[in-house]
Formats: C-alpha cells, sequence, structure tokens
C-alpha cells in the first residue's frame, strides 16, 4: 500500500467496492483533487434521522421512512427536483404508460426533469415500492389478464416505453436499485459485445477509446479470449 496517505486513503474505501466494471484508480483520483471526508459524523447522522428499524418476516431491519426527505437532506436534491413530491409540481400525465393488452397503466412515483433538457426531457424516473417488495419476484394477480412480471421488468418497461427515460430508481424501503434502459442486453442488433467490462489490459489503451464512449473497452478486443477468439489485436504470437 501506498505511503501517500492521499493514495492510502482512496485505496482503502476502493476496497470495499464489488470490482466490476470499469473503476477509477485511486492515482487518478488523487490527480483530480479529489479528498476522503473522514468527518462523516454530520452525514451520518442525516441518515440515522431518515432511517428506521422495522421487522421483515421477523428480521429487524433499516428502512428509509421517507425517500423525498432522505433524498434532500442525505443526498442534497432540492424539493422542487422530484415532481411528484411534496414541494414540487405533479407528475404530468405524459408519464404515464397504458398496456391495453394486459389492462394495465404503469405509472413511476416521482420524476426528475433534465435540467438541461426541454420541458420534456426526463433524466430520472423513481418507484417506490411497500416496504420490503422483492424486486424480482413475478408479480401474480387473480385475473389472468393481468400482467405476471417481476416489479423490475415493468419498471423497465416503464422506462423504455412512451416516456423514454435513461435510468430509473427502485425503492422498497430497504434497498435503492438503479435501472438502466439505455440498452436491451437481449437484442443482439444493439452489439451488446461492445459494452464488455474493463480489465487491467483495457484499462492500458489510449485516451481514444474513452473519446469513443468506451463502446470497444472490452477485454476480447486487446487479448485472446475463451469465448470471443479472433478479435483480438494482440494475437498469442504478438
Amino acid at each position: 500500500m501506498s505511503k501517500d496517505p492521499e493514495l492510502r486513503a482512496h485505496q482503502e474505501w476502493l476496497g470495499y467496492l464489488q470490482p466490476a466494471g470499469l473503476v477509477v484508480s485511486a492515482p487518478a483520483l488523487a490527480s483530480a483533487g479529489a479528498h476522503v471526508n473522514r468527518n462523516i459524523v454530520p452525514d451520518h447522522r442525516r441518515f440515522l434521522d431518515h432511517v428506521q428499524e422495522v421487522s421483515l418476516d421477523g428480521t429487524l431491519s433499516t428502512a428509509i421512512a421517507d425517500l423525498p426527505a432522505f433524498l434532500r437532506s442525505v443526498l442534497g436534491w432540492r424539493a422542487a427536483d422530484v415532481l411528484g413530491a411534496p414541494g414540487a409540481d405533479p407528475l404530468p400525465d405524459a408519464l404515464e404508460v397504458t398496456l391495453p393488452e394486459y389492462n394495465e397503466t404503469l405509472r413511476p412515483t416521482y420524476a426528475v426533469r433534465d435540467a438541461d433538457g426541454a420541458a420534456r426531457s426526463w433524466l430520472l424516473l423513481i418507484q417506490v415500492l411497500p416496504l420490503g417488495t422483492d424486486m424480482d419476484e413475478t408479480v401474480r394477480h387473480d385475473d389472468d389478464r393481468r400482467w405476471r412480471a417481476s416489479t423490475q421488468a415493468r419498471f423497465d418497461r416503464l422506462l423504455r416505453e412512451e416516456a423514454y427515460v435513461p435510468i430509473g430508481l427502485l425503492c422498497n424501503g430497504t434497498s435503492l436499485r438503479l435501472v438502466c434502459a439505455q440498452h436491451n442486453p437481449s437484442n443482439e442488433l444493439e452489439r451488446r459485445f461492445l459494452h464488455g467490462a474493463a480489465c487491467h489490459g483495457c484499462l492500458l489503451l489510449s485516451e481514444t477509446s474513452c473519446e469513443m464512449h468506451n463502446d470497444l473497452l472490452d477485454r476480447a478486443l486487446v487479448a485472446p479470449t475463451v469465448e470471443d477468439r479472433g478479435a483480438e489485436f494482440f494475437t498469442e504470437s504478438s
């Protein structure tokens, strides 16, 4: 571990992250002037003010009591940012998605407008679920005509339909889940194989890859891999 206190501080918190995808390095954070604030007592106190202990299936858990208040106090959002919440404009009807084939209407709980976009440009949709809801469990109905899909799938459909919002946030009180609707993994036409996770070898590529939105930042394009042989730039004999 580095003797530099700033580098060591970044290495410590980066060590708590799950190593998936492209994670910024400690030297890059230090060079950018990012500093670790170890005085977390005020932030932690604000966090504790907005959570409460609840019992789920006989197990004590911590849950967010009021999501809009949590977003304002803990994350620093403005009250007017979260449409549909107290102190903000109401949700527009345009964000509703009707599914006539299932006799259902999908609607978010809150929405965040893109500050740099037009009036109908949305940055984020938020869906608040009943406490402890399993986001991946299929929602079943007595009516066979209703859509039997998970909360995750229903929310993903809402993001992709008429409103087409790239990012969503699901909250069941005990968990927050970010949902990305910019790509459909099952659609081969979207060429998802160009959006692979980066390994240490990929990070040695020049900045031109970043200028291409990291579309080509994939281990398979650097060195031979098990699944995508023939796509690599460097062969085994190089």
